[in-house]
């Protein structure tokens, strides 16, 4: 009898531990599905974006040979000469930073291409892709089969939105890369560490704006909106912080614009990078991020 009782134990520790080890293989298996989930959306967000995605780069490449085509014979009939024959108020609307710099490519081609041309057209993008993650799934009935799925809502949003900022990144590198080998085809002289620089700072901008649209879109039910939104809003600041270099009384402003810390001009001239403005441009990312993943956990659907 003392046997047996003293056997019992032992069988129930036994018991026990094989209900822990099945515990742990099923958790195991859940994350492992859950991964193979987000894989998943994300391979096939980034295929639905893809065909997208060489048209907003054709239509940057194709701007920016433009651009890089013509400044050769530009420079030949001095543009600073040209362009001193514009109010200097329309050249500062559009990003310009003093005449004697219109001659340089790093001047010529922030006025007429990265100053506005290049991230608002970047902005269109980053405004669908956000609207679509959250509104515009929601808009088409496609939310209800995702959230059929054996996964959270977070890790839902998040592998979407994943894929929105390297798609981001992927239209800014690939500008990049662009215009360093269209310099070399038409031997215009760029400076290499300013173009990574641009690149890099020009990323976490848009990045930022991407914080606004997905926080949009976790409060609107409309991809278009979300869209057009995030194209007023950066318009808006655009403008506002084109108004603070033109009305003096709207100077004290123009640190809620944003584009204070994006000159295409000085970044791709080498400027230092300033820390501060990367860090402030990162917190709206995240808290964009945020922001719209709380309230799309709460979100009823």
């Amino acid at each position: 009898m003392r046997s047996r009782r003293r056997s019992e134990p032992l069988v129930s520790a036994k018991a026990s531990e094989d209900r822990a080890g099945v515990g742990d293989v099923s958790k195991s298996n859940c994350r492992a599905n859950n991964s193979k989930i987000m894989i998943n959306i994300i391979s096939r967000k980034f295929k639905d974006q893809l065909l997208s995605l060489l048209y907003y780069f054709g239509g940057l490449f194709a701007y920016a040979w433009m651009i890089m085509a013509i400044f050769p014979t530009m420079k030949t009939a001095d543009l600073a000469t040209v362009y001193d024959q514009f109010p200097e108020e329309f050249l500062k609307f559009f990003g310009a930073n003093g005449i004697e710099n219109m001659g340089t490519i790093e001047g010529f081609m922030s006025l007429e291409f990265l100053s506005l041309f290049f991230i608002l057209i970047i902005t269109f993008y980053i405004g669908s892709s956000a609207g679509s993650t959250i509104a515009g799934a929601i808009e088409k009935r496609t939310m209800d089969f995702q959230l059929s799925q054996p996964i959270s809502r977070t890790k839902i949003a998040v592998s979407e939105t994943l894929v929105g900022l390297f798609n981001t990144f992927l239209l800014v590198a690939l500008t990049v890369l662009s215009i360093y080998l269209l310099g070399k085809v038409y031997n215009v002289s760029l400076n290499n560490q300013g173009l990574i620089t641009f690149g890099f700072v020009a990323t976490i901008f848009l990045w930022a704006f991407y914080g606004v649209a997905i926080l949009l879109s976790s409060l609107l039910k409309n991809k278009l909106t979300v869209a057009a939104l995030t194209v007023g809003i950066l318009m808006g600041l655009y403008v506002l912080n084109a108004m603070t270099k033109i009305v003096e009384k709207l100077a004290k402003y123009e640190k809620f614009t944003l584009f204070n810390m994006y000159d295409p001009q000085k970044l791709l001239t080498n400027e230092a990078i300033n820390w501060y403005h990367i860090l402030v441009l990162a917190l709206i990312l995240i808290i964009g991020i945020v922001c719209s993943l709380i309230i799309f956990n709460k979100k009823d659907i």
